[in-house]
């Protein structure tokens, strides 16, 4: 279910919020406010002044993503959800659209630590559980790619994400909610994305 996080000690790097802040150029007040409600950043400081070495509660992250939602709309997550890949640096293997996708989850786990502990590592390949996940695969035979996001980050958010990844190596990509499927906006803990290009 979209904002709701499964553990305690669940933290999001400051580095990660950073690139998300790109989304929210739009309402920048309304993005401070939550902010300062949460202990981003102090009352009357501005989205500059956030320590983005620093490690975040996701409990808090939720709540600030729920509170743009209520008060400026399920857009505004959508575009913090495409700024994600303009601000991130790939790996090597990742050449195509297959091979990013693929690295959605690996990048997602990395970016979040559980009692202190980053979840991804690589040197075993293995993630911790506590945070869900992206299942990206892609159709055989198709130019076509399933996401299974089932996280607390919100459905509209996700969209952005995946659909700004696929742009970014397949221009003319189009990604949308597989409709028929569960949706974390009508409390399900799941919302599928199809991919095609």
């Amino acid at each position: 279910m979209q904002y709701k996080v499964e553990e305690p000690g669940i933290e999001h790097s400051g580095g990660g919020v950073g690139a998300v802040l790109d989304g929210f150029k739009k309402y920048p007040t309304v993005a401070a406010k939550y902010l300062a409600k949460y202990g981003f950043i102090k009352p009357r400081q501005s989205l500059e002044d956030m320590k983005l070495q620093e490690w975040y509660p996701l409990e808090n992250w939720m709540k600030v993503f729920q509170g743009i939602a209520e008060e400026v709309g399920f857009n505004t997550l959508y575009a913090v959800g495409r700024s994600i890949p303009a601000n991130v640096v790939f790996p090597p293997h990742v050449t195509d659209i297959v091979s990013a996708m693929e690295s959605v989850n690996v990048a997602y786990h990395m970016s979040h630590r559980k009692n202190g502990v980053i979840m991804f590592d690589p040197a075993t390949g293995m993630t911790l559980s506590g945070i869900g996940s992206y299942e990206c695969k892609r159709v055989p035979g198709e130019n076509k790619i399933v996401c299974v996001c089932a996280n607390p980050y919100p459905c509209d958010f996700d969209r952005g994400l995946l659909s700004a990844m696929a742009n970014r190596w397949e221009p003319y990509a189009r990604t949308v909610h597989d409709d028929s499927a569960p949706c974390r906006k009508k409390g399900a803990d799941s919302c599928t994305y199809v991919i095609t290009w």
